[in-house]
């Protein structure tokens, strides 16, 4: 699967889910996530716990560019004891790079995820991920038009993840 991503450090989400709201973008839920990332030689891999009722293996790979870039990733849903297995052979085959935390709230315009992260350590952030679901300049259309409609052109862009921020990367 494939999708466009941006992220950017917000010191207040109040202003942004105000655009939001009156663009009539969706709040979806609230989730509170761990990602605990395993070291690998190229991309990333991480194993989410989501509200401690959701796991995910992903991996995904991307360019750290401040500008939205394009993001190839796999997700492989497991059960609650495959996660915990996954994350002892991996701990140990692989050791832990580093782990996570972060309250996500999530809203929803079209294909469009627009999270507003509280990460443990680093601060608020907002993240959009656009699916491509058609063609990639119909996603790109899309994202550009939230991006205009949230007014986040004057946010500071973030190139890397938070894993990498968490390490002292910029």
């Amino acid at each position: 699967m494939k999708n466009i991503e941006l992220k950017l450090k917000l010191n207040d989400f109040a202003r942004v889910k105000r655009s939001a709201r009156a663009a009539g973008v969706k709040e979806i839920s609230v989730l509170y996530q761990t990602d605990t990332y395993f070291n690998v030689a190229s991309g990333r891999l991480k194993l989410r716990e989501i509200n401690g009722k959701v796991f995910e293996l992903i991996n995904y790979f991307r360019s750290d560019k401040k500008s939205s870039k394009l993001s190839s990733y796999e997700i492989f849903n497991l059960n609650k004891d495959q996660a915990m297995l996954f994350k002892k052979a991996l701990s140990r085959i692989l050791g832990i790079r580093v782990t996570v935390k972060k309250k996500r709230n999530l809203w929803l315009h079209e294909h469009t995820r627009i999270h507003f992260d509280q990460v443990s350590g680093l601060g608020k952030y907002l993240e959009l991920e656009t699916v491509l679901w058609q063609s990639n300049s119909a996603a790109q259309k899309e994202h550009k038009k939230v991006i205009k409609m949230l007014g986040l052109d004057k946010y500071k862009k973030i190139a890397v993840s938070y894993n990498d921020l968490l390490l002292g990367k910029k």
